[in-house]
């Protein structure tokens, strides 16, 4: 890895406050180290991006345009994710030239420790490192699912990249030529794209770089940070219950909340994930409140999922 260790984020102006305490959360824990932090935004107004650049860090913002985005229009039916997602393919090619690696991250992530051990990792003839995305066993079926001989399926909200040789695999091309050819077969989208067209371009490192919240179990989402052997690199609030939403309470939002403060959304209310909330959202706030005794919140929320269950 090169003496500077560039950070690449991307977002619309609804992530844009999201991105800001990721990448805060990526400078405190790496003071020792040059990172440089590559802002990619689409949609996001001067005022939120000079926000951005006001925080603490080597921050450079390039913009995307409408005409850069809009072959991904439609894509996606699941709520939390948008077309801002598709930015990172993109990145390699708009990147200034002297960049031969960076690292990407989506930004519901949180960075706990140094980045400088990426250094390590020999990527030099491959596209990029990778993280597994959940079990063995699911993994084997999302790569069964989309037609893959390898059964280990990655996570795209990591990516440590060789930009070269993404540029030179055409990454960008034959992920956008999936995307359009198996519109509507794709579940995860350019996740799965990525992972079609990646084959044996890639190569696996420690969940530790990429650590999925939602395979913790209660306990451990309370207390990982408590144990230094269980505190990942980066942890990745995957899922639609993110900690930035109010009704997400504990550890993670504490944490969250936290990095947050380095930010100029500091005294930003958490907004509500009431409008976004499906049946199983009510059911999991539903059993956490009854677990903390508190009644009267888990019937109110064990109602809603009443409620989403007949309204099906």
């Amino acid at each position: 890895m090169e003496s500077t260790i560039h950070v690449v984020f991307c977002s619309d102006g609804n992530y844009i406050e999201y991105l800001a305490t990721s990448l805060a959360s990526v400078y405190h824990n790496n003071l020792t180290n040059n990172v440089h932090f590559h802002v990619f935004s689409y949609d996001v107004s001067e005022d939120q991006l000079d926000k951005v650049r006001s925080q603490a860090g080597n921050i450079s913002v390039y913009k995307i345009e409408d005409a850069d985005l809009e072959k991904y229009d439609g894509q996606s039916s699941l709520a939390h994710i948008n077309k801002s997602t598709y930015i990172r393919l993109l990145v390699p090619r708009l990147l200034p030239e002297d960049v031969t690696r960076f690292v990407y991250l989506d930004v519901d992530t949180l960075c706990f420790s140094s980045l400088a051990a990426l250094s390590a990792v020999d990527i030099d003839n491959t596209v990029c490192a990778v993280v597994t995305d959940n079990s063995q066993e699911i993994n084997r079926k999302n790569s069964q699912r989309i037609g893959m001989t390898d059964a280990r399926y990655f996570n795209a909200g990591f990516l440590y990249i060789n930009r070269r040789a993404w540029l030179a695999h055409d990454v960008e091309r034959k992920t956008q030529d999936i995307l359009r050819e198996r519109k509507g077969q794709l579940k995860y989208l350019d996740q799965d794209a990525l992972n079609i067209v990646l084959e044996n371009n890639v190569v696996f490192i420690d969940k530790k770089w990429n650590l999925l919240y939602t395979l913790l179990n209660d306990e451990q989402r309370q207390d990982f940070i408590y144990h230094p052997e269980s505190v990942p690199v980066i942890m990745h609030f995957t899922g639609g219950r993110k900690p930035w939403y109010r009704e997400h309470r504990g550890t993670g939002q504490h944490l969250y909340l936290f990095y947050r403060n380095f930010t100029a959304w500091r005294d930003a209310p958490l907004r509500s994930y009431s409008g976004r909330m499906r049946a199983t959202d009510y059911r999991v706030y539903a059993r956490d409140a009854f677990k903390k005794g508190q009644v009267l919140e888990g019937l109110r929320y064990y109602a809603g999922y009443i409620r989403k269950k007949l309204a099906k």
